[in-house]
């Protein structure tokens, strides 16, 4: 592996800055410790800038994924427990972090074109619930996510702790709703909502992404979607749940429809 016995006082310094959001946009720049995090992010090609690793803190598995981001040749720098532990974003980092670049996170309408599954979160502030939503999607075929309103920081490292490092393989984007809508006629998205008014997902009839994208879009559990989305959807759909409870969380209500989705899509 490439090494170097430490990292700079000013590597230190950039490296703990990214802990903050805006240590993050100013450095265009985000930070990931861990075993399962990293090795998800090698699994889907989504390769760091670098990666630290303190030997002494590391299993086998750790110093095999260490070895196989050096065979790509992305620098490996041996740091100090202490250095480590200054900069990761979690107390128990596992003796391995990688720094990334921030991926372009613009609304682009071509690539939104060509995915068949999107998840659009609205107002879904937390990151807890964010990155579940995320793991569901990828699990059930929605591969892009498309943040709006006050939807969590797609790249905290919160969100993608709870994503369990799905976010890696999957196309985010973050926009406002007035192009998102724009984006979705033009090219030719059938757009649903979640909506604890709308028809039980039981007995109606979903739409296939065979042929054209289908959009899933899921608010926030205390106040639902906004009126943009819920006028602008071909369908809106709730869940049957029992009377004495008043909704679902929206990670939960939104698994639960990705799946519906899935099953349709994957029918024998």
């Amino acid at each position: 592996m490439k090494s170097t016995t430490s990292v700079t006082r000013l590597e230190s310094k950039n490296l703990k800055s990214l802990q903050s959001k805006k240590g993050r946009e100013e450095h265009g720049q985000f930070l990931v410790s861990g075993v399962r995090l990293l090795e998800e992010a090698h699994h889907h090609r989504f390769n760091p800038v670098e990666v630290y690793v303190c030997e002494n803190e590391m299993t086998d598995r750790g110093l095999s994924l260490a070895g196989r981001f050096a065979a790509l040749d992305i620098p490996v720098k041996t740091v100090t427990t202490r250095d480590l532990e200054s900069f990761a974003d979690t107390t128990t980092p596992q003796g391995i972090a990688a720094l990334f670049s921030l991926p372009e996170c613009k609304l682009s309408e071509q690539i939104l074109g060509n995915i068949r599954r999107i998840l659009v979160c609205e107002n879904i502030a937390d990151p807890g619930n964010l990155g579940t939503l995320m793991r569901s999607a990828l699990a059930f075929g929605f591969k892009g996510i498309v943040s709006c309103g006050a939807t969590a920081e797609l790249w905290s490292p919160k969100v993608v702790r709870a994503s369990a490092g799905s976010i890696f393989g999957l196309t985010v984007m973050q926009t406002d709703i007035k192009p998102l809508l724009d984006a979705f006629s033009s090219q030719r998205i059938s757009l649903v909502a979640a909506d604890l008014r709308g028809e039980d997902i039981s007995r109606v009839r979903l739409p296939e992404s065979r042929n054209r994208g289908i959009a899933l879009a899921v608010g926030s559990e205390s106040d639902g979607l906004t009126t943009p989305i819920l006028t602008s959807a071909s369908l809106r759909v709730r869940i049957r749940h029992a009377s004495g409870v008043e909704s679902l969380n929206a990670a939960v209500a939104g698994s639960i429809l990705m799946s519906r989705f899935y099953e349709v899509d994957n029918k024998a």
